[in-house]
């Protein structure tokens, strides 16, 4: 067992248990008794899990995440709460509302779904008995322009990612049609706040074995917001242990080559076989790492995903991935066969000029630091310089590398939040140990930043990868913080 499966294995499940997910179970009527939850296991969590100023969410005061979780957790707890310290919460979280919805549109970065999801919990809220101020009802607008770029009959497919999300369909729900979306494994696009959303209508033993197999994993209290997600899972650990320096060719097992190989042989890349919706991100890592480990692979593959003016993550999707694109780059410097390959990596660097923040760095739409995105870039962009191909990325290189540097605390960590975090400062790591002949500024940085994560690495990590709310997958984390110190 080398290292990294050595630190990962304490780790019961790669997802940590999230509490807009949870919320949603503990929501759940009993069958006989619909007056009483069906999981109080998954109730007494959220009762336990609220923060002093009377939300829920990540430890990052992240206000999407927390305003989305709060929305879910106040409703099984007005349904079913019983005890005086249950109405307390309720008065809490309510006021947590009250204070902050209306802040949530001048913050940029959104949640998966969140112009569907919003509208639809708050009326769900607003049904079961809490008290909402006006204004978190915002969203509408969004909500509608979001329906329209998906065709009606989609809605209930199993194909498009929307299935992650049915829960925003709300009362306007047919239960016989989303019964029809329920995956071989009981669950509704893989995840458990959906498929809790389906049994609030249907008694279903498949959906219901799901959600036990979820809670199951955290000692029956709670559950994540994806599971299962296994080649997410193990594409991205092995990407981090491939930027860390180590050989892609020892890192890919037997059985995630074959499973990578059927996606990029057919339409592209899933995060698990039970979630038959490719993606470019995965599709065009399975590129990079197939190539480093000299295994044969079509690029022409990546054409499912090019656009105009850039590469997309998914169909109907409202706002294109900074780091898909950045991952697109990375693959097409490695396969000159590619279909007009210079015009493609052109495009990506429009892209990656027109969507830069503050002339400096990036943020993605699956991670809400911006380390995460700009130490991505950075290693891209090192890359194209390198390849002697093109300096069109040149004028963007060094003003990031700037803000990498200059944006370290002076106990050697980064992070973005005014709170130093091991994974932020683990990015930033495997950034800057990508530059060759590093001069003494950046070794001093490096250095720095290594002793910080030796120093902090069994801190408790704060969930800040983004889906329908704020999730910590713990062994990607792990796998990226252990690889920045190789």
């Amino acid at each position: 067992m080398n290292l990294v499966d050595q630190r990962v294995s304490v780790y019961p499940r790669s997802i940590a248990s999230t509490p807009y997910d949870t919320a949603w179970v503990a929501a759940i009527p009993h069958p006989a008794e619909r007056r009483d939850p069906r999981f109080p296991t998954a109730l007494n969590w959220i009762s336990q899990n609220q923060w002093p100023d009377g939300s829920w969410g990540s430890s990052i005061p992240y206000l999407h995440d927390r305003i989305i979780c709060t929305l879910a957790a106040l409703i099984p707890l007005v349904r079913f709460g019983r005890r005086q310290v249950d109405y307390l919460q309720v008065v809490r979280g309510e006021r947590y509302l009250w204070q902050h919805a209306h802040l949530l549109e001048q913050h940029p970065c959104e949640l998966v779904g969140f112009e569907l999801l919003l509208p639809a919990l708050a009326e769900n809220a607003a049904n079961a008995g809490v008290k909402l101020p006006p204004y978190i009802h915002a969203f509408r607008a969004e909500r509608e322009r979001k329906l329209k770029m998906l065709p009606e009959h989609m809605l209930y497919s199993n194909q498009v990612t929307v299935a992650h999300s049915l829960e925003f369909l709300g009362s306007s729900v047919d239960p016989i049609r989303l019964a029809s979306a329920r995956g071989s494994n009981g669950s509704i696009g893989n995840s458990p706040a959906a498929t809790a959303f389906l049994l609030h209508y249907l008694d279903d033993p498949d959906a219901v074995a799901y959600i036990e197999r979820c809670l199951s994993t955290d000692e029956g209290t709670a559950v994540p917001v994806l599971d299962p997600c296994e080649t997410f899972d193990d594409l991205w650990s092995a990407q981090h242990q491939w930027l860390g320096g180590e050989p892609a060719s020892s890192i890919l097992t037997p059985a995630l080559i074959e499973t990578l190989d059927a996606g990029l042989k057919d339409k592209g890349v899933s995060l698990s076989p039970s979630f038959p919706v490719p993606d470019a991100d995965e599709t065009a890592v399975a590129l990079i790492l197939f190539h480093e480990a000299g295994i044969p692979a079509d690029p022409c593959v990546l054409q499912m995903f090019e656009r105009d003016d850039y590469f997309v993550s998914f169909q109907y999707e409202r706002h294109p991935s900074v780091g898909v694109n950045i991952h697109a780059l990375m693959a097409l410097l490695r396969y000159p066969e590619y279909p007009n390959r210079q015009a493609a990596i052109e495009k990506v660097i429009a892209f990656l000029r027109q969507t830069r923040q503050q002339g400096s760095f990036w943020t993605d739409k699956w991670h809400i630091s911006p380390h995460y995105a700009t130490g991505r870039a950075v290693v891209a962009l090192l890359e194209l310089h390198h390849s002697g191909e093109s300096n069109v990325g040149d004028e963007l290189l060094q003003p990031a590398l700037e803000w990498l540097l200059e944006t370290q605390n002076e106990d050697g960590s980064w992070g973005h939040f005014a709170i130093s975090t091991v994974e932020e400062t683990a990015y930033a790591l495997l950034a800057l140990r990508h530059i060759p002949n590093p001069d003494l500024r950046v070794q001093a940085a490096i250095d720095g930043g290594k002793a910080y994560v030796l120093a902090h690495q069994n801190e408790q990590r704060p969930a800040m990868w983004i889906d329908k709310c704020l999730y910590y997958p713990s062994r990607i984390v792990e796998t990226a913080i252990i690889s920045a110190l190789h």
